[in-house]
């Protein structure tokens, strides 16, 4: 009867390790974890070994030179006596890192091509995806092979390729590897600064905003009707927080509107005021604009809209780099869904402007 070694039994326990680098950076990814030391110490494993990793194995399920316990004095076999599908450890190191070059390349290619574009998130996935189908094929295939000859990474081979590392020779081979070495590192760089790229652009942004002040002086986002119909006046506020010197130009634009059969129809809009400004990153202003308290029945809203660099001479919500509005008197809307509650039995009632605003900024 044969003997088989425990460890050489199962013969995916390197696969196993590959897939739980995966989740377990996945996880830091899709929670968010903000330390870079562990983001790093995770990340490099798995975009500069693991996908190339797993594809290897997948290629090439059979270990160079494994012995066969049943033949006297370690007598080498073959399998069939093809070795296409087995090579030795320095050859599969080297294999191993400019696949994982490939792969990563090929994963950015199909993301940009995506609705995503390039984003952490979905190049993390489909990386995720590439390397977890190439173990599950790795798998399939080192089942189809003797136990005695399948691919199971030594103790001692890591010293013994370290060894011969230290130790190299000038030739054509040497320099292709230093080149696929500089090849995957420049991928992880890229990789790297596209996360930290795409997770600044979230905060790199400009606030517009609508506000009023309270009793003691303070900038508040509420009561505007309150400041209207007591003929105080309202202040727009504008951070700029792009990361450099950014030119805006702000229009405020007074609109009447119409309620006919629940549809907001505008029934006339006029120009209140267009000022430009130049501010550098961090900079805070604030336009102060005095309205004139509505006049009539029909509901009045005010609608401010900021552009970097000129406005058009119409403006708009689509061609606008930000839009609000605020309503000069109830927002119909609110005040409808508060009467439809009230009647419902739920206690809701009308606020007393404190959600006027509606920001729309994109």
């Amino acid at each position: 009867m044969r003997y088989e070694s425990p460890s050489r039994l199962g013969g995916v326990t390197d696969l196993a390790l590959v897939v739980l680098a995966v989740v377990v950076f996945d996880i830091v990814v899709a929670l968010s974890i903000d330390i870079p030391a562990l983001r790093v110490a995770l990340g490099l494993p798995v975009v500069l070994l693991a996908p190339g990793y797993a594809v290897v194995a997948a290629c090439y399920p059979r270990s160079e030179g494994r012995a066969d316990p049943e033949r006297p004095r370690a007598a080498v076999s073959s399998g069939n006596g093809s070795s296409v599908d087995a090579i030795g450890p320095s050859v599969r190191a080297g294999l191993t890192v400019a696949a994982s070059v490939a792969v990563v390349a090929a994963v950015a290619l199909v993301v940009n091509a995506s609705p995503w574009g390039i984003s952490p998130l979905p190049i993390v996935a489909g990386l995720t995806v590439a390397t977890l189908g190439a173990v599950a094929v790795a798998v399939h295939r080192r089942r189809q092979v003797p136990a005695h000859l399948r691919y199971a990474p030594s103790p001692g081979l890591g010293s013994g390729v370290t060894a011969r590392a230290l130790r190299p020779r000038l030739s054509a081979s040497f320099v292709l590897g230093l080149l696929l070495v500089a090849s995957a590192v420049g991928a992880t760089a890229v990789l790297a600064t596209t996360d930290t790229n795409a997770a600044g652009t979230d905060e790199q942004f400009t606030e517009f905003a609508a506000l009023t002040q309270n009793a003691s002086g303070e900038y508040v986002t509420a009561n505007y009707t309150g400041a209207v119909a007591a003929d105080r006046p309202m202040y727009v506020e504008i951070i700029n927080g792009e990361g450099e010197r950014a030119d805006y130009t702000v229009v405020l634009v007074r609109e009447t509107v119409d309620r006919p059969d629940d549809v907001t129809v505008v029934r006339s809009a006029t120009e209140r005021g267009r000022e430009s400004l130049s501010l550098r990153d961090g900079a805070i202003r604030y336009l102060e604009f005095d309205p004139e308290p509505a006049s009539g029945d029909a509901p009045s809203r005010l609608r401010a809209y900021l552009y970097r660099g000129d406005a058009p001479e119409v403006p708009s919500r689509a061609s606008a780099y930000r839009s609000l509005q605020v309503w000069y008197t109830d927002d119909p809307i609110a005040e409808a869904t508060a009467a439809a509650n009230a009647t419902a039995g739920n206690g809701t009632a009308a606020g007393d402007g404190t959600a006027a605003l509606v920001a729309d900024g994109r």
